[in-house]
């Protein structure tokens, strides 16, 4: 999900995700402990003092992965962001690199918290939205609206396992031009980049891919190294037709990602002699989904908008 774009860079639907918060009561996690847990990982201004809280389901914790402890997380609850760990882009031309088009909003036509559930929702404009005074590509404003959300400044880590569940806006034949992403950018900048999931729509036309997700490591974006990057596709159904767990555990000298619960692709220093290089010191987290660029193309008549990206909980664990 790179600024300079794909090739050179870089629940069943419901009204409520599921039932795990139903046993929030019965597990032996105390609220203090997973705070004492969540202000380890979290990176902050020398000047802030440490007030994030985690927006933490004590029942996640009896979910976590063998041999992981759950550090932070958030599961989406009340009907309000919180802001205290998320940063959103507002009237941000953000993917300009990329040539995406859509204007990057904070409000709630774009980012909402609801029924247990973030949605980024990327919308076709009634009227141009103005993005912003330097907007020299659309200076009379732009058509599509999206989000972005990222916890820079606000919380980062150092290796762990990082977990989503999301559903996916990319319905075959009405989702050209839509790109979601979960993926890690280095806390203090420089190289690196890791791209939990990104997956791009199609027009009626294009193959068949709704059941495919992409799997992407980057050193920089100036061709240093090559990219190193998969495309997982699963067994049946696809990712729109509901809810998947996507993950990534990263560790010295090693990355693996998984798909409900599969691992699917694993990059170590015998294939990547740059991994540790790349990957070192503290990550923070981006959501967002982009609309238009050189790597999905343009929407067509047949994109259905609003299209949501629909997210029931993102969580950290730590050995």
């Amino acid at each position: 999900m790179s600024p300079f774009g794909f090739t050179r860079s870089r629940r069943a639907p419901g009204s409520t995700p599921d039932g795990r918060r139903g046993v929030a009561r019965t597990i032996g996690v105390s609220t203090a402990t997973l705070t004492v847990l969540a202000l380890s990982a979290v990176s902050l201004p020398a000047q802030a003092a440490p007030a994030v809280q985690p927006t933490v389901s004590l029942a996640s914790a009896a979910t976590a992965p063998a041999g992981w402890k759950l550090a932070w997380a958030d599961e989406f609850s009340g009907t309000t962001l919180n802001r205290a760990v998320w940063n959103v882009a507002n009237r941000s031309t953000y993917g300009d690199g990329n040539k995406e088009l859509a204007c990057l909003m904070d409000r709630p036509q774009n980012v909402k918290v609801s029924s247990g559930l973030l949605t980024i929702a990327a919308r076709k404009e009634a009227t141009p939205i103005t993005c912003g005074t330097r907007d020299t590509r659309f200076p009379a404003g732009r058509t599509y609206t999206s989000a972005m959300l990222h916890t820079k400044n606000k919380l980062a880590f150092q290796y762990g396992r990082f977990e989503i569940r999301a559903k996916m806006p990319t319905t075959q034949g009405t989702s050209k031009g839509l790109w979601p992403a979960y993926w890690m950018r280095p806390a203090a900048g420089g190289i690196g980049e890791l791209d939990i999931l990104e997956l791009i729509g199609t027009g009626k036309s294009d193959p068949y891919s709704a059941d495919k997700v992409s799997q992407t490591i980057h050193y920089d974006y100036v061709g240093t190294h090559r990219k190193q990057s998969q495309v997982h596709k699963l067994a049946s159904g696809n990712f729109a037709d509901g809810f998947h767990n996507y993950a990534v555990e990263w560790a010295p000298g090693s990355i693996k990602w998984f798909v409900d619960g599969t691992l699917t692709y694993t990059r170590t220093l015998s294939t990547t002699s740059w991994i540790d290089k790349a990957f070192v010191g503290k990550f923070y987290l981006r959501l967002n989904m982009a609309v238009g660029g050189t790597w999905p193309g343009s929407p067509d008549a047949n994109t259905a908008f609003p299209a949501n990206y629909q997210v029931d909980y993102v969580r950290v664990f730590r050995r």
